[in-house]
């Protein structure tokens, strides 16, 4: 397991590093509850956002036992920031196919069941989506303006539980070099456009703008 060493006068004392990932199902018999799971995942600071789901979902995710808890709070979907533009949703159909399986009565889930709608906080309090853009745009879709209505996963770090900008950019993934030092807000990424050309100017500045856009185009 990875250890910090930290120096404590005249003995050493050994932390455990980790973040804690948290996931959310909504409760489809409570319209105002949730069931939810909350585990620890190590990690090296060198480690991804992106590694400690893998590393979760590999090791942690099939063991879990949910508990069932009431929406304290709810969050609007349409304040999320976005990692892409509307030209930037590759598959229009997909969405539409999910669209028609939320309406049957079931959610959209990854093969191994975990959410596909994938989440972390930033030191400004705010909430960036990082994987699942078609999957909320299929919540959204249908109706769905909260995201306890959906099923979700929150990734947070173990002290301040905030993401810093610098791990951020750890979504624009080999592109990460090139916004170093800018205002990561500021742009998004499309993988249907030409290596040179993925990172682009932010349109859309969060899902609602987002939504409207594909709306707009006739694409939803």
């Amino acid at each position: 397991m990875w250890k910090t060493r930290f120096i404590n006068k005249t003995h050493l004392l050994y932390k455990m590093e980790y973040r804690t990932i948290i996931t959310v199902y909504p409760d489809w018999h409570v319209s105002n509850a949730v069931n939810l799971c909350s585990s620890k995942v190590p990690f090296k600071p060198e480690m991804t956002i992106y590694n400690s789901v893998e590393y979760y979902e590999k090791n942690i995710h099939l063991k879990t036992t949910p508990r069932n808890e009431l929406v304290k709070k709810e969050k609007k979907i349409g304040n999320i920031i976005n990692m892409h533009n509307s030209d930037g949703i590759k598959d229009i159909n997909q969405i539409k196919s999910m669209i028609e399986h939320i309406k049957s009565g079931k959610d959209v889930l990854s093969e191994s069941g975990m959410p596909n709608i994938k989440l972390v906080k930033t030191r400004n309090n705010e909430l960036v989506l990082f994987d699942g853009h078609h999957t909320m745009l299929a919540y959204m879709a249908i109706g769905k303006e909260h995201l306890h209505e959906m099923p979700h996963l929150f990734v947070y770090n173990e002290d301040d539980k905030e993401m810093s900008d610098q791990e951020i950019h750890a979504f624009f993934c080999e592109h990460a070099k090139e916004i170093e030092g800018k205002e990561w807000r500021d742009y998004v990424i499309n993988w249907q456009n030409e290596k040179d050309k993925q990172v682009c100017k932010r349109i859309d500045n969060n899902m609602q703008e987002l939504f409207q856009s594909l709306k707009n185009s006739n694409n939803l």
